[in-house]
Order: C-alpha cells, then structure tokens, then sequence
C-alpha cells in the first residue's frame, strides 16, 4: 500500500471536524433553518448575482435598507453538501457552527460519532419529507418547517380528506422526533 493510500484510509476512519460539514448540509438544507438573514458587510447586489434570491426581512435586525434582507433555505447555493459560492458566502453562514461541530472541535465528541448522529438526522428528515409527499407537500424547494406548517393548516381546514389523520399523525410525530435531535446536536445556544 502507498502512503497516500494509507493516509485515505486513515482520514476515512478518523475523520476531520471539517469535513462532518461535507457530510451533513442540515444548516443549509432546510432543516435547521427557514431563512437566513443578511449581516453588515454582506453584499446583497453580489449575492443576487450568485444566485440567491433575497427579500426584505421582516422584524428586527439590521437597521441598514440593504442589509435588512434575507435569502430561504433551503439554499440555491447548496449542491449536495457543498456551497456553490463558498468563498463569497454570506457572514452568517461563515460564522455559524452548530453545536456538533462545536462538540467535536472542543474534543467532546469524537468525529465518528458525530457522523453518526448526522446519519441519524439525515435518516430523520428523510423519514419527514416521505409523510409530507405522502400528504401532498412535495415542495422540496421549501424548508422543513415551512412545509409541515402548510400541512397542519391544511388538515385543519379538513383540505386532506378523511383517510389522511394516520399519516398526519406519523407526520406529527416524525417532526417532533427529529426537532429533539436538532435541538440536543444541531442548534446553536443552549
């Protein structure tokens, strides 16, 4: 074996705080996030030109016109787990580290097992967009918490028919299942 073979395997074993991001994507997707907003030193007009699509934030923050903007995730930028425009990303995504990362980086959590919760997670939200197609929100274009509101408004309205309070329920459940896991591993504070 060369010694560059011998270095992948052992980087595949013991992987690299840097590269659970590559491996995960929920800042990005959806998941942890609807929307993010824009900080000073954000430059709207080139992130426009990057592809993402901004609209006037509402609420407080950023008292600069310019800056009080915000783009939905999931994120156009995202291609599989990667960012296209990663070096002209915008101030928040550059500073954002979820509490995973943070966990790992302090020497708390050990890489590998970081992969797994994120393969936990990954499996989770999976399991969540399944029962919101199986309800007729298909829109992946949305985040997470976007669709599954859609859904409840519906099934209040009674728009799902009859036979849908089963998989509503499951749907219920399945949210409530993987917001717990975010919000021991994933979301920040706390």
């Amino acid at each position: 074996m060369t010694n560059d073979e011998c270095k992948m395997i052992k980087e595949a074993r013991n992987p690299k705080a840097e590269d659970l991001c590559l491996k995960c994507g929920l800042c990005c997707n959806g998941v942890i996030f609807a929307d993010v907003r824009l900080q000073p030193g954000d430059n709207p007009e080139r992130l426009k030109e990057l592809g993402l699509g901004l609209r006037k934030s509402e609420g407080r923050g950023p008292k600069a016109e310019d800056r009080n903007q915000k783009f939905a995730q999931p994120c156009v930028a995202l291609e599989g787990c990667r960012c296209r425009i990663y070096d002209e990303r915008p101030k928040y995504c550059r500073q954002f580290e979820c509490l995973l990362l943070k966990s790992v980086k302090a020497g708390k959590t050990h890489p590998a097992a970081a992969l797994r919760k994120i393969s936990t997670a990954r499996d989770r939200v999976e399991k969540v967009r399944v029962l919101l197609r199986v309800l007729d929100d298909g829109d992946e274009h949305l985040a997470i918490s976007v669709r599954f509101r859609r859904v409840a408004r519906r099934m209040g309205k009674g728009e799902l028919g009859p036979g849908t309070a089963g998989e509503y329920g499951e749907l219920t459940l399945a949210v409530q299942d993987l917001n717990l896991l975010l919000s021991e591993a994933f979301y920040p504070g706390g």
